[in-house]
């Protein structure tokens, strides 16, 4: 251990707590404690080897005090208990400590008690789909968006800065909000969507190629995103105006009514977006047909 070695606990090692743990273990912090629910030895056993020389715990109210940031990565809605539990940890001095939580949607003031008992305070959301646990990359490289106190901001400039990542400060739980539901539909939803379209096609294509077809599109899409403006990302029928085309994939989705309504609400969006580019000719003509199309259908 360093002389200035930043110390911290983590309150709930799932997949998210144990990735960012990591991550800043390899960056010099030191690991103090870490509260984990009673788990199977096999669990046990990989936290201590993971987390080597950390104290491992099965109640907030036992934290040992000898740290200078708490992360708290408990599931959302179990914040505000973890939090009370905290709270009654009388061993700990909260006076010159940074709480955060890692949720995304949890307000601020699920961390009130402990900044009463003189704790900064702040959340901070890492915006990443966290797969598995153990797996620091996954917190590297990223964007975090965090609202909180002075003092927390300045810790979580560092934090960030350190696992080579961007912060988003945030002003209000309003913004909070749509920013989670915005990375939610960028990312949960194109899960499922994926997962739909496999199961559309893998009766009479192999499994294995199914799912690797459609990864394999997925990340062409992903490039075209990251590579080109706006809808210009956008390719096939729709963007072609290809109303024939639109009128035949709905036939094929009669009688599977959640794709058809997520196909036909997905593309009525995207004509929202593309009219907007489209102040006239015969390009808005068709992309109005089948805004008709979808909304009689």
């Amino acid at each position: 251990m360093t002389r200035n070695a930043t110390k911290f606990s983590l309150v709930g090692p799932g997949r998210v707590g144990t990735s960012v743990a990591l991550a800043l273990a390899r960056q010099g912090w030191v690991c103090r404690s870490i509260v984990s629910k009673p788990s199977s030895r096999r669990e046990q056993q990989l936290l201590n080897r993971k987390f080597p020389g950390t104290k491992i715990l099965t109640s907030p109210v036992d934290l040992l005090p000898d740290f200078d940031v708490l992360f708290v990565a408990v599931r959302d809605d179990e914040v505000p208990c973890a939090i009370s539990q905290l709270s009654e940890a009388v061993q700990v001095n909260w006076k010159g400590k940074t709480v955060f939580h890692f949720s995304g949607i949890v307000p601020l003031d699920a961390l009130t008690a402990l900044h009463e008992l003189g704790a900064s305070v702040g959340a901070l959301h890492p915006i990443s789909p966290f797969a598995q646990k153990y797996s620091p990359d996954f917190s590297r490289s990223i964007y975090y968006d965090f609202l909180g106190t002075p003092k927390a901001l300045r810790c979580a400039r560092e934090i960030v800065k350190g696992l080579r990542s961007k912060l988003l400060v945030l002003h209000s739980e309003k913004e909070r909000a749509m920013l989670h539901v915005a990375s939610v539909i960028a990312s949960n939803t194109v899960v499922i969507a994926v997962k739909s379209a496999e199961e559309m096609i893998s009766n009479f294509i192999e499994r294995g190629d199914a799912k690797s077809l459609l990864s394999n599109l997925l990340t062409s899409t992903a490039e075209n995103i990251s590579t080109k403006n706006g809808m210009s990302a956008l390719t096939g029928p729709l963007v072609r105006g290809d109303f024939n085309i639109i009128e035949s994939h709905m036939r094929v989705l009669r009688g599977k009514n959640r794709i058809l309504d997520y196909y036909k609400s997905a593309s009525l969006l995207g004509i929202e977006e593309l009219l907007k580019h489209e102040s006239r000719g015969p390009r808005r003509t068709a992309l109005n047909r089948i805004k008709k199309l979808l909304e009689v259908e």
